[in-house]
């Protein structure tokens, strides 16, 4: 549509949406070894790529350093849960069949471990302030309160 000038009005650029969480640094060496281990299911990648890849599928929430990245696919390695192909300079690497097996594997652990948190978690959403459990009104007046 033309503005008073006659020229055509440019539309505002969309707003980036914003980010529930801001960004987290994976610390811990079992998370960077499973975010590897994850990642190079799309097949052979040096460790740049797996790191942008770790980013982009977790909307940028993870940000993996290079040091621990390059330690932990040394151990991956050294525990023949993934393999090196490519030259010294161009190192690639991608899962083994041990690898995928123990990917699955912590994968189940993982979700497991989420599940029974989230039970955790959703039971403290239960207490007030002061650390005591609300009572339901149902339960309040003898009724039994509805299953969740």
């Amino acid at each position: 549509m033309p503005d008073t000038t006659g020229r055509e009005a440019q539309a505002a650029p969309a707003a980036a949406p914003r980010r529930r969480f801001g960004v987290v640094k994976v610390r811990d060496r079992q998370h960077v070894s499973l975010l590897l281990l994850a990642a190079a299911t799309d097949g052979p990648a040096n460790g740049y790529e797996l790191i942008d890849l770790v980013r982009e599928r977790s909307g940028g929430l993870f940000v993996l350093s290079l040091r621990p990245v390059i330690h932990e696919l040394h151990r991956l390695v050294n525990n023949r849960l993934m393999q090196v192909t490519g030259h010294e300079g161009a190192r690639r690497y991608s899962l083994t069949p041990l690898g995928e097996r123990v990917l699955a594997t912590r994968r189940r652990e993982w979700e497991a471990f989420s599940h029974g948190l989230d039970s955790v978690l959703d039971a403290s959403g239960d207490l007030d302030r002061r650390g005591t459990a609300r009572v339901s009104p149902a339960r309040a007046k003898g009724g039994v309160a509805a299953p969740r």
